[in-house]
């Protein structure tokens, strides 16, 4: 009996890596460049009707409560698709999707200069989201998929560019714009840009095939859950300092609807082999940490601007072309450190550009801790500077940083993820400017009227020499008493005004000092290390 022959071992031989890219053409430039214009358009339309509101709703009739939806429709469809990006750009492919989301950007854009009434303005709005949303990640990954390492730090110079110059223009623009030529102009602005967008995407782009298989492996409670919980989610941030959070009905079932859904989300996600989104991405450092520091830096950004608005126009009774004129220190010189930051990456290490940056935006809110009502538009200048240096210099390296260890297979998925939490982190900032100035006017109208004692001397003098020249004036008696207390109550009402904003400055600079703190934390890593390299250095 002759033993049989043992199996041989089995060999297989690896798929060899494919040549790293190290030149670009021109039609990689125009999908980049158009990108980064789609990146810049859509966050812009963020920001750009706030400074129209007014307007919009006295041509529509619409009142306060009715006009915050033409803001909110944008961000909950634009919080929705982001997440969802990866996905459908691997269904449908890469080109094809890009161009249908410009061409809707486009059309949902002039729909919105053209609306009639408050539900087709919530209906384009949220088209011109869903659309828009989703030029921002795939501007990010069109960076991360089309440009060689080398001059991938130039990339994200440009996006960085896009996210940080957008919400600064975006009141100033929308604000002379309706000014100029009225406020359909604020949508119609995006016309010439969606059509160059739309024929980057065309020219610059390879075919890619679709695979709607994926569409029957999609996972529905995945879907359900995430729409519903980032949909609360936003709703929350945007309407809940307008209705005193938690005391209407409508915040409870948002708040009892995200805690519900976002669990079963997340769970969801770690069970699945090919889930809708890739959490597990959370397990790198460098991703974990950036994801973070980006969405407390999106927070600041878009707080700060927003607080320093509301400070111009409220206290100092500036126009919107005069708030443009302030902000102007903010974005300018931007353009003049970003050429240098690729420069500067290449020979500084990422952290420390990091740190410097952020240390550098923590001091500008801490300059404007202590104002006062004599603190005009150009008392800002100096802060404003020092955070327009800043700014790029934390902006960009943490970009890097998060992105640079991501596989190339998961960057789709990373983008998503990225850009999701910057735009939560502007959301919550603008929910957290309203409701601190609220609740800290409060505090301080409290303590400075408990100093005006009903039995100083000086007190009743003043009152009673306000209340008789009123008097004088044709006043009876308990009016000209109302009005004379009115008019000693004016200085402890905007005294208290001015020392929420300065309490809202202090509140950015400490979260940005925990940021600094978190920079410290990050593997070290040069530009777009190969992440199939060993990592630490």
């Amino acid at each position: 009996m002759t033993d049989s022959p043992s199996p041989q071992p089995k060999l297989t031989i690896p798929k060899p890596r494919p040549a790293e890219k190290t030149t670009m053409s021109g039609r990689d430039w125009l999908a980049v460049m158009g990108g980064a214009l789609g990146a810049f358009m859509a966050i812009l339309d963020i920001q750009v009707t706030n400074a129209s509101l007014r307007e919009i709703s006295g041509a529509l009739s619409l009142d306060i409560s009715e006009s915050s939806w033409i803001s909110t429709a944008y961000l909950i469809a634009e919080i929705i698709v982001i997440p969802l990006t990866a996905f459908l750009s691997q269904v449908f492919g890469n080109r094809r999707y890009l161009i249908w989301n410009c061409i809707g950007f486009l059309a949902a854009s002039i729909a919105c200069g053209l609306s009639w009434s408050l539900g087709s303005m919530i209906f384009f709005r949220a088209l011109q989201g869903f659309t828009g949303g989703t030029l921002i990640p795939m501007s990010f990954q069109l960076i991360l998929n089309l440009m060689p390492n080398k001059l991938k730090p130039l990339g994200l110079t440009i996006f960085g560019l896009t996210v940080t110059l957008a919400p600064t223009l975006g009141p100033t623009l929308g604000g002379w714009l309706t000014d100029e030529y009225g406020w359909r102009s604020i949508f119609f602005l995006n016309i010439i840009p969606g059509i160059f967008m739309s024929l980057a995407m065309r020219i610059g782009l390879d075919e890619t095939p679709m695979d709607l298989k994926k569409l029957k492996g999609l996972d529905l409670t995945s879907l359900v859950t995430l729409v519903l919980g980032l949909s609360s989610f936003t709703y929350m941030l945007e309407e809940g300092p307008k209705v005193d959070w938690l005391k209407a009905d409508s915040m409870r079932y948002c708040l009892l609807t995200m805690i519900v859904c976002l669990p079963i989300f997340v769970v969801r996600q770690l069970e699945l082999e090919d889930p809708l989104l890739h959490l597990r991405l959370f397990l790198n450092r460098n991703f974990a940490l950036g994801t973070i520091i980006t969405a407390i830096a999106g927070c600041a950004l878009f707080s700060g601007i927003y607080g320093l608005s509301l400070y111009l126009g409220q206290v100092q009774d500036y126009s919107a072309a005069q708030i443009g004129q302030v902000l102007m220190w903010v974005g300018l010189p931007q353009l003049l450190v970003m050429p240098l930051l690729p420069v500067l990456m290449r020979y500084v290490d990422l952290r420390l550009l990091a740190l410097a940056g952020m240390l550098l935006f923590a001091y500008s809110n801490f300059m404007n801790a202590g104002i006062d009502a004599n603190y005009g538009g150009e008392h800002f200048r100096n802060s404003l500077l020092l955070r327009a240096f800043g700014q790029p210099l934390f902006v960009i390296p943490l970009s890097s940083m998060a992105m640079g260890l991501i596989k190339h297979e998961e960057s789709g998925d990373a983008s998503s993820i990225f850009n999701v939490m910057r735009n939560l982190g502007a959301s919550l900032g603008i929910a957290m400017t309203s409701t601190l100035l609220m609740a800290q006017q409060a505090v301080h109208l409290n303590e400075n009227a408990s100093r005006i004692s009903g039995y100083d001397y000086h007190v009743v003098e003043a009152l009673y020499t306000t209340e008789m020249k009123l008097r004088g004036m044709g006043l009876d008696a308990a009016n000209a008493k109302a009005h004379a207390f009115r008019q000693m109550m004016a200085d402890p009402i905007k005294d208290s005004v001015i020392q929420a904003f300065g309490d809202l400055f202090t509140v950015l600079t400490w979260g940005l000092l925990v940021s600094c703190v978190l920079i410290l934390f990050f593997i070290k890593t040069k530009p777009f290390d190969d992440p199939n390299q060993p990592v630490g250095h």
